[in-house]
């Protein structure tokens, strides 16, 4: 994997040979070797750098209390995998599979694979972009879905990266993952779904 995305300190991230950077209709916007992407919210010139990070005295500081380790929940033909530790909160797992995702059990939220045909809920996991959800089949972790490298820029939201190398934090997968670019996010360089809390807009037509 030759692509990486480095989160510079209080600053933009680099991204280095990534296939495409597409807009959120899936259009290839840039496809430089080196492209710099505003992680503070601030830029007047999103989704690149503009050097705002600097006025408003970014800072990238992970202020999430504690780390979630994955908790697994077996059914009888696959196995849910759960960081909710990585969550960006996109809601595609529960809008795939409501009776499988999730209820709260003690605080937590549990999965439950039988409550829907595993096909659904496997359609539902390959959809979470931040890869907080994974599944196994066969005892085997089954993590990587993506064919092409690229950076897609959700409106109003997230970087949502395939296929690229994170220097300096560890996603569940490098196969997907989101990245914050609202500023706002409680777990940088995480998305933590924060962008709708705080009000992001980007400014693009979407």
């Amino acid at each position: 994997m030759n692509a990486e995305i480095t989160p510079t300190p209080n600053g933009p991230l680099k991204a280095h040979r990534i296939k495409a950077l597409k807009n959120a209709r899936g259009e290839t916007i840039d496809a430089s070797e080196t492209i710099y992407l505003c992680r503070c919210g601030s830029s007047k010139n999103k989704p690149y750098c503009d050097g705002s990070h600097s006025a408003v005295k970014f800072s990238d500081r992970r202020l999430r209390k504690g780390a979630d380790a994955a908790v697994e929940y077996a059914g009888r033909e696959i196995t849910v995998i759960d960081n909710v530790g990585l969550c960006a909160h996109a809601g595609f797992c529960v809008d795939g599979a409501p009776d499988t995702f999730f209820t709260k059990e003690g605080g937590k939220r549990v999965s439950h694979p039988d409550n829907s045909d595993a096909a659904t809920v496997i359609a539902a996991i390959r959809r979470c972009p931040s890869g907080a959800l994974l599944y196994k089949q066969g005892g085997k972790v089954v993590h990587e879905y993506s064919a092409d490298t690229e950076v897609l820029v959700e409106k109003d939201g997230p970087l949502r990266v395939q296929r690229a190398k994170l220097v300096g934090a560890a996603p569940a997968t490098e196969d997907h993952y989101t990245l914050c670019r609202c500023g706002s996010s409680l777990n940088k360089p995480f998305c933590d779904g924060t962008h709708a809390a705080a009000g992001f807009r980007d400014g693009s037509e979407g």
